[in-house]
């Protein structure tokens, strides 16, 4: 991460990086999810995420898909490349530490037009959470669980979707649910835009949810959760015969460093 990068991240806690797929490798994860359509799952209303707002209700949930890294070839392939993918593992060497690890599998998240949103969530004050925090101590950043969003589609002003408060994780308040219900003050959140091929990247401890989609083109992000190497919120996944190097790195158990943990540099 450049200067610039750092203290975007600190300051905002998220991060737009752009151009991390090429155009042929967005297509072709488009492609996997065209040929598994029948595998999304809508949810259902209650299992509904709007919290009960007005403001974030929608005529229908949002789609999911789950297992991406185990579909049938070739379909699983775009997916597993982005596990360890190598303009994203610089990002997070600073953000989380060498030796960081995948906490929970990706899943595709996609939103139809008027889907709804989801309710403002994240673990800014006063309590700490254990799982999902901010700490800046000596220079150093230190993050719980944290966010690497593929968009396989563009997300434009005004189009709804992916969501923060800047700064929130940092907050030593919590968040008033007039706010998290996106009653109040809509002027201190930030919608999201980006290009197909960009890469979100956010700490978990930023109040961040979704706003209803409103564009006719879908919405298309890949959500992995990533921690410290030494740090855990899902059961580890041990890792399957199919993985490479690069891979079996980032999907260890947790445990510390010095333990020769394996790490990437790039």
């Amino acid at each position: 991460m450049n200067q610039e990068e750092l203290y975007l991240f600190d300051l905002n806690g998220y991060l737009v990086i752009e151009d991390v797929l090429t155009q042929e490798e967005v297509t072709t994860a488009n492609q996997a999810i065209d040929q598994n359509l029948d595998k999304i799952h809508i949810r259902p209303r209650d299992q509904r995420l709007d919290g009960d707002s007005e403001h974030l209700r929608g005529e229908h949930g949002r789609g999911e898909l789950h297992g991406l890294l185990e579909l049938d070839s070739p379909w699983c392939d775009p997916f597993r490349l982005m596990l360890a993918h190598a303009k994203i593992v610089p990002y997070l060497n600073q953000i989380l530490g060498q030796g960081f690890r995948m906490d929970h599998h990706p899943f595709l998240l996609s939103m139809d037009k008027e889907a709804e949103g989801h309710l403002f969530h994240g673990s800014s004050g006063p309590d700490f959470d254990p799982n999902q925090y901010y700490i800046f101590r000596h220079g150093q950043m230190h993050n719980g669980l944290t966010v690497v969003a593929f968009q396989l589609t563009d997300v434009n002003e005004g189009d709804g979707g992916l969501v923060l408060i800047p700064g929130s994780h940092k907050s030593n308040i919590t968040c008033p649910d007039s706010i998290r219900r996106y009653q109040k003050h809509q002027q201190q959140i930030r919608q999201v835009t980006c290009k197909a091929g960009s890469v979100v990247i956010f700490t978990e401890a930023v109040t961040h949810g979704a706003i209803p989609w409103k564009s006719d083109s879908a919405r298309r992000s890949i959500l992995t959760r990533y921690t410290a190497g030494n740090l855990a919120y899902s059961p580890a996944y041990p890792a399957p015969e199919w993985a490479d190097k690069r891979q079996k790195s980032v999907m260890e158990p947790p445990y510390h460093s010095r333990l020769n943990r394996p790490f990437l540099d790039k």
